[in-house]
């Protein structure tokens, strides 16, 4: 039975709520578990155990109201039971009712009723792809945010069997017109389908397809909460630490059942990619460079792209050609994305550089002193500096120099800012981790011992890619630097670590999205016009 109540000071407000626990004391043993010998003594069971709600029901502040209860029986059964509640205003139906948003009743209703919600959600997702042409990242937010947890709800609460075959029209829906709407191309075949299904952070879009996650949800569902349903039948009131601890291994389990499901994904599905898709979603996968898809798209916090720049940095995500790009780059050299990320034409190399260098350096601000950008070095006057490539130029400067990262507030550090181009040709055929490597090797091959020696400081090389990835050393400190952050400002350390990979993935994405779509033509030259004392003088602005 569906109870509905009406709170005595909100009678407007109706909320479906479980029999209370400790009304089951007033029936005898033999009736709390409602195993009953026959239907019409289990009819005039339900009406008593009615009549004792409405009786004893506001000492709880649980008020019935008949006319939004429902009984729902079994077939065969209605007759028997409009005549025992054929006085008390219930609702008496055979087929079924909704239930917190999941039918319960006879399998025609359910299957009648999952039919209905997969249309409505379907002509979501059609006027969410209307949407997605002229917002496609708050119309993706809003799908793995919201819209999707409608579908995985139910399909967690209502036998697979009846789900997984009514799903397909949602499938298309997200197929043929979303995906589309999002990503500016043409549906994507079947490899890329199940690809955009993988979770971000395994270089997918997070956008599952109905259809397959219906039958691993539902049997999630009942493993997870069997422990408390078997509880619930016993008519146990004392609910202890072995039916918490139960429920939490069973998370637990499935948890890892979902990472190996994903896993195994993975491995069939990689062989089916093309070499340069293959690279691109491997460095996709890299820690932190998916968050700019799994944010928020506020505005406010600098997280939101334009439909452009979204589809974009889809195509770097996954190795496109981007759309409308020119034929050849200001420098004559062909226009590719692999040129242009490196391309100096445009001084878009160094502006990417100087981002993730004024960002840190503002960051440091905040829990160090002593910091400043482009700090110069103490000059080399006769010291003996190791290597070849040791840089022993007066006037040498490097990045960034704070105080108190790695010490006590006397221990100055200098840093040195890399950002390199993964697609380039030094670097597409080289496993990401040795390039990274070997960018740090260059590094601390040029400035480490001078350091060392000459300021008696410590050096750390900041080695970043352009798709949003960290060299050892760099994740390093950016996780003490978010430890300190976090302590100053009092929030957790996995949220302050996550913001600041989030700031960091933003601003290499909008650097790299502008190098491709910012004006090279213009670059480098001079501004002409007369001596700007005369011009001053004969104009007379200075009036």
């Amino acid at each position: 039975m569906e109870t509905a109540y009406s709170p005595k000071k909100a009678p407007h407000k109706v909320t479906p709520l479980p029999c209370p626990c400790m009304l089951w004391p007033a029936f005898p043993s033999s009736q709390n578990s409602l195993t009953l010998t026959s239907p019409k003594f289990g009819m005039r069971t339900m009406l008593q155990l009615r009549d004792t709600l409405t009786k004893e029901g506001p000492a709880f502040g649980y008020y019935p109201n008949p006319l939004k209860t429902w009984l729902v029986t079994k077939e065969g059964f209605h007759t028997i039971g409009s005549t025992t509640f054929h006085q008390t205003g219930v609702n008496v139906t055979p087929d079924g009712r909704p239930y917190l948003g999941s039918p319960i009743g006879s399998p025609g209703y359910m299957e009648s009723f999952a039919e209905s919600k997969v249309a409505s959600w379907s002509a979501l997702v059609t006027n969410l792809a209307d949407i997605a042409n002229t917002q496609p990242h708050a119309a993706y937010s809003a799908l793995n945010h919201g819209l999707s947890s409608k579908w995985t709800y139910m399909c967690r609460t209502t036998p697979s069997r009846i789900m997984s075959q009514r799903l397909a029209p949602l499938d298309e829906a997200l197929r043929k017109k979303l995906i589309p709407s999002l990503t500016g191309t043409p549906p994507p075949n079947d490899t890329e389908y199940t690809l955009f299904a993988l979770p971000a952070r395994e270089g997918g879009l997070g956008i599952r397809i109905p259809s397959k996650q219906a039958t691993h949800e539902y049997n999630a569902s009942l493993f997870v909460t069997s422990a408390l349903c078997n509880h619930i039948i016993k008519q146990d009131t004392h609910y202890g630490q072995e039916i918490i601890s139960e429920s939490l291994m069973a998370k637990s389990t499935v948890g890892q059942q979902n990472r190996d499901r994903t896993k195994n994904d993975i491995n069939t599905l990689t062989p089916l990619l093309s070499t340069n898709m293959q690279r691109s979603v491997n460095l996709s996968k890299e820690k932190g460079a998916s968050s700019w898809l799994t944010t928020l798209p506020l505005k406010t916090h600098g997280f939101t792209l334009h439909k452009q720049a979204f589809r974009d940095a889809l195509s770097l995500r996954y190795g496109w050609t981007p759309n409308k790009l020119p034929s050849k780059c200001a420098c004559g050299s062909s226009f590719t994305v692999e040129h242009v990320l490196s391309c100096a034409k445009g001084g878009f190399p160094s502006i990417r550089h100087n981002e993730i260098r004024d960002l840190t350096a503002d960051l440091l601000s905040e829990v160090c002193n002593n910091v400043c950008t482009e700090p110069e070095l103490l000059p080399v006057t006769g010291e003996n500096l190791a290597g070849a490539s040791a840089n022993i130029q007066p006037g040498a400067r490097l990045d960034i120099a704070a105080n108190g990262v790695w010490g006590g507030s006397f221990e100055r550090t200098y840093f040195d800012v890399r950002v390199f181009n993964p697609h380039a040709a030094s670097n597409r055929h080289t496993d990401p981790q040795t390039v990274y490597r070997k960018h740090e090797q260059i590094k601390k091959r040029a400035y480490e011992q001078r350091i060392l020696d000459i300021e008696q400081a410590s050096f750390s090389p900041l080695v970043l890619s352009a798709t949003g990835g960290l060299a050892r050393e760099a994740t390093t400190f950016y996780k003490r630097l978010a430890s300190m952050l976090a302590s100053k400002w009092d929030q957790s350390y996995s949220s302050t670590l996550c913001w600041l990979r989030c700031r960091l993935t933003f601003s290499l994405l909008r650097s790299s999205i502008q190098a491709i779509r910012g004006s090279r033509s213009s670059s480098g030259h001079p501004f002409r016009s007369g001596a700007i004392d005369l011009v001053i003088s004969e104009t007379h602005l200075h009036q």
